[in-house]
């Protein structure tokens, strides 16, 4: 008899979970770094920047998160994308897919609870479910969990509810 399957993950980071009413837009990665898959994105005058945890930028201008787009070349999901962390990004100067309204999946170092918040910790730039200590973190506006990271998982399933910037 065969086993039965008695895990199951909430997907790869930057796969969009449900598509009925997802927004996708597309727009420069205006970084010099590789903007990983699930990543949160934020909007400049030249494209959209990953989380700086140098220099951080206003939460105002919080975009979206970065898009897996399933029909991109080998090269865009190289066999190292299910590690974790998962490889497969958006290289600087690429045009990429950010979800600015919809359910997506992304890496959460904290688990959180259906419905709850999720935030950028300024030390690293890992997004959490936990606020942590007075000024550590910063809440993503509009973002809350919809279904969290399991024991063995390490993404999140969230939605974003509205658009952060139109």
């Amino acid at each position: 008899m065969g086993k039965v399957q008695d895990v199951f993950y909430n997907g790869r980071p930057g796969a969009i979970s449900r598509s009925v009413d997802d927004i996708v837009i597309s727009v420069r990665n205006a970084s010099d770094a590789a903007i990983p898959f699930g990543a949160p994105v934020f909007l400049t005058e030249n494209g959209a920047v990953p989380f700086d945890i140098s220099d951080p930028q206003p939460f105002t201008s919080f975009l979206g998160f970065a898009v897996r787009v399933p029909d991109k070349t080998p090269e865009t999901y190289p066999q190292g994308q299910y590690n974790d962390p998962p490889e497969g990004v958006w290289n600087a100067g690429d045009v990429m897919e950010v979800l600015v309204r919809g359910s997506i999946v992304i890496p959460m170092a904290v688990a959180g609870s259906a419905g709850g918040a999720v935030y950028i910790r300024k030390s690293d730039g890992q997004l959490t479910a936990s606020a942590g200590s007075s000024g550590s973190t910063v809440e993503l506006t509009n973002v809350h969990v919809r279904n969290p990271r399991g024991s063995v998982d390490v993404n999140a399933e969230v939605v974003v509810s509205t658009r952060n910037i139109i």
